[in-house]
């Protein structure tokens, strides 16, 4: 028995099937140009008919106190996209206003929350309406500053009671040196031993030197809470101004031609399979 086997070469191979597809597409000439065609103004239509989808993606800034994080953006965005968060944040504002059961559980099934930077991050939902997608980007930050309250309210109230400690120290040294700086205080009304009035000036210029040190200390040290308070050091989460919007659907020329795409490749294969055996063989 032969056992040897005729190999096929690539070029033969693509030129047989290329044959063959011919055959088939000759057999149903009409059939598949106009069933495409067919598949992609039914989808066109019908495209038209889906209610209108936008897309919304925004960055925001996350809250700092005394320039450390109040959570970390992992822990924030963990945070957003639990549904209880959401549904607090959806039930208090705009977006569930005049708006149906579907648009909200839009809203809520496609907001997604994911790190972007160490002090930043990226959400993205999916809303019926330009406006209706900013006030639900809205509504999760102050949400989300509400949230954070508790952790912010006790540390803030720390860093302002060392302000205001700081502030007392620098007034009560201000009225130091001012009462040190009377011409009485250095020069007093009642005449004495002159060494006894030498010794008076050089111990109240000495306290007046260790008050003016004092008092700069004390200014330098306001100052620093004072910026640890600052709005480059403290502030709440914030949404960036660059908010992106696209519509999303309905896009029925994409659509159509991805439908129309799918009708072709199907009436190939059904034109190859029913080919008629005769044809196969020739």
């Amino acid at each position: 028995m032969d056992k040897t086997q005729r190999r096929i070469s690539l070029a033969e191979y693509v030129g047989e099937l290329s044959t063959f597809l011919g055959r088939s597409v000759r057999q149903h000439l009409t059939v598949i140009p106009l069933g495409t065609l067919a598949a992609m103004l039914v989808t066109f239509f019908l495209s038209q008919t889906v209610p209108a989808t936008y897309s919304a993606r925004a960055s925001v800034r996350l809250a700092r106190l005394d320039g450390q994080d109040l959570m970390t953006p992992q822990a924030t965005a963990a945070h957003m996209n639990m549904r209880t968060f959401l549904t607090r944040a959806l039930g208090t504002a705009g977006p569930a206003d005049g708006s149906n059961q579907r648009d909200r559980s839009l809203i809520l099934d496609s907001f997604n929350a994911r790190p972007n930077t160490s002090d930043s991050l990226i959400l993205v939902l999916i809303a019926t309406s330009e406006q209706q997608a900013l006030n639900a980007l809205g509504a999760t930050v102050q949400q989300l500053n509400k949230d954070q309250e508790k952790l912010r309210s006790p540390l803030l109230s720390e860093l302002e009671a060392q302000l205001a400690l700081a502030d007392s120290n620098v007034a009560s040294l201000t009225r130091i040196r001012e009462s040190l700086a009377t011409s009485d205080s250095i020069m007093p009304s009642t005449t004495g031993d002159a060494a006894a009035l030498a010794l008076r000036r050089v111990w109240l210029l000495d306290l007046m030197a260790r008050n003016e040190e004092k008092l700069a200390a004390a200014n330098a040290e306001l100052r620093a809470l004072a910026t640890r308070k600052g709005s480059t050091k403290t502030y709440p989460a914030s949404l960036s101004e660059d908010v992106l919007i696209a519509q999303v659907s309905p896009q029925p020329v994409r659509h159509a031609l991805f439908a129309g795409a799918i009708a072709l490749l199907a009436l190939l294969l059904y034109a190859m399979i029913r080919l008629p055996r005769s044809a196969r063989v020739d």
